[in-house]
């Protein structure tokens, strides 16, 4: 519009009324196109959205039918992903009639737009869209095909093996992370990528781990050694830098521990590496019931001994082998103290089953007429 006025003041009518047309002609359909789109959105949007159940009656909700429609999220999802192909092939004849004026018709477009399947040179490297295409439908059909074999080896095969959890869980994440690679492979390989441009792109990368990427590098291969070795496992109870809980899953960056308030802390996979874990699960799985108990200098020992042993063996979650067993830690000013300790099958149900037996402990105590000691004054 400033175009068309600035000519007009200066003189040259024809390229006024030239530009004041091409103004109102860009006026009109950039107008149109967005009239249409506006349109074609609320058209899709009105005809897949999701509608409420009718009430009935009584004012409830009615029954649903016996087909159920589509999920409101995916009727969502479908109306806007056809208002945005409707949208873009909106796009696509606005710009048409844009340059139409110009001689520039739909042949010359399509002419034009065949040159770029030639490919475009960049340095040594030649990219194809073509290729580009293809080697992007490798890569999802090779993720989809690692996705769904991780799937089935997880759920139907790897149950019927002998392996624990942990173990199952590893290979699983191994297969994984081998088969991802196995796919980027073929789809470099579709796209007729050279080994010498891999080899550019691997050296770039190399600087770029050497700035900045140190710490993401050095988790990765941790999370490999942790899979490789499995120093800990899924399921184990560890304890590392005043975390502890129960692994619950081992990714290529970190490991998710699960607190015992539900809570879940995520730590780097060289945490582990790096500094000292206490898994209290690697290995032997007992877990073991310990308690001292304060007894006054005048009571009957043997007596106190028996009750406790007693109490242990009467208990279905302490074991026979190894045996409970009470001992005279020490003397404790007015006190004798007794360490009395036993065996559980986990260590996870040691704290439930130490609370049962000083229960039972202290009501046998009192059954017969004992009392623990009181504690010694401080120093």
């Amino acid at each position: 519009l400033t175009a068309a006025v600035l000519a007009l003041l200066l003189g040259f009518v024809s390229l006024a009324v030239f530009a004041m047309n091409q103004f109102v002609w860009a006026l009109i359909v950039l107008g149109g196109a967005y009239l249409a789109s506006a349109l074609v959105d609320d058209l899709f949007m009105t005809l897949l959205a999701p509608l409420p159940a009718a009430p009935k009656s009584d004012g409830k909700p009615a029954a649903a039918p016996d087909e159920a429609p589509a999920p409101p999220r995916t009727r969502e999802q479908t109306a806007l992903l056809l208002s945005g192909l409707c949208r873009i092939a909106i796009a696509f004849l606005a710009l048409l009639l844009l340059l139409a004026p110009y001689g520039e018709g739909p042949l010359d477009l399509v002419r034009r737009s065949g040159k770029v399947a030639d490919g475009l040179a960049i340095g040594g490297l030649t990219l194809r869209p073509l290729e580009l295409l293809q080697g992007l439908a490798v890569l999802l059909l090779g993720l989809g095909a690692v996705r769904g074999l991780k799937g089935w080896l997880s759920t139907r095969y790897m149950p019927t093996t002998r392996m624990d959890a942990g173990m199952r869980s590893s290979a699983t994440t191994l297969f994984g992370y081998m088969g991802t690679v196995l796919a980027i492979a073929a789809s470099l390989t579709a796209m007729e990528f050279s080994l010498q441009s891999v080899a550019w792109v691997a050296s770039a990368l190399s600087v770029g781990i050497g700035f900045g990427l140190q710490s993401i590098v050095q988790n990765f291969v941790s999370g490999l050694i942790l899979l490789a070795e499995r120093p800990v496992k899924v399921g184990d109870w560890v304890s590392l830098s005043g975390v502890e809980g129960d692994i619950r899953r081992i990714s290529v960056r970190s490991t998710e521990i699960q607190m015992g308030d539900r809570s879940t802390v995520i730590v780097p996979n060289s945490e582990f590496i790096t500094k000292i874990v206490r898994n209290v699960t690697y290995g032997e799985s007992l877990g073991m019931v310990q308690f001292k108990l304060p007894m006054p200098l005048a009571t009957d020992i043997d007596r106190v001994k028996a009750l406790v042993l007693a109490s242990f063996e009467a208990h279905p979650g302490v074991l026979a082998t190894p045996a409970p067993n009470v001992q005279l830690d020490g003397v404790d000013g007015t006190n004798l103290v007794l360490n009395a300790s036993g065996f559980v099958n986990s260590p996870r149900a040691a704290y439930g089953i130490r609370s049962d037996l000083l229960f039972d402990v202290l009501a046998r105590l009192r059954g017969e007429g004992l009392l623990p000691g009181q504690p010694s004054p401080a120093a």
